[in-house]
């Protein structure tokens, strides 16, 4: 590798890793965080991150059951015929989501209590 490549490389990998502290600066909060559930646009529930809680969001589509523990959200039993929103990975950053497309039901990450 030639002296110029070896620059940009590393100028490239610099930037990256300050791209990346930068987004975790930015999303850490001092503030509450909390569950909002909407279904087609309209929020349905918030619950806060920092109590456990199991809810079961039930539809003429069909039903989802949410579980909050640990400081992170899960969703544990969904009678959609894909369990996309099931295998997700549960989540607890501000910004993150699990979505069920059959039942049209968003399970976000916020900040604060709205």
């Amino acid at each position: 590798m030639k002296k110029n490549e070896i620059i940009i490389i590393i100028g490239l990998v610099a930037v990256s890793l300050i791209g990346i502290a930068a987004f975790y600066l930015f999303t850490v909060t001092d503030e509450p965080l909390s569950v909002r559930v909407t279904r087609q646009g309209e929020v349905i529930a918030v619950f806060p991150l920092s109590e456990d809680h199991t809810e079961t969001f039930t539809d003429a589509s069909g039903s989802n059951t949410l579980e909050i523990s640990g400081r992170s959200a899960k969703m544990i039993d969904a009678d959609c015929p894909d369990h996309i929103c099931v295998r997700t990975y549960p989540i607890s950053s501000p910004g993150e989501t699990i979505v069920c497309l059959p039942h049209k039901l968003v399970v976000e990450i916020i900040t604060g209590e709205s």
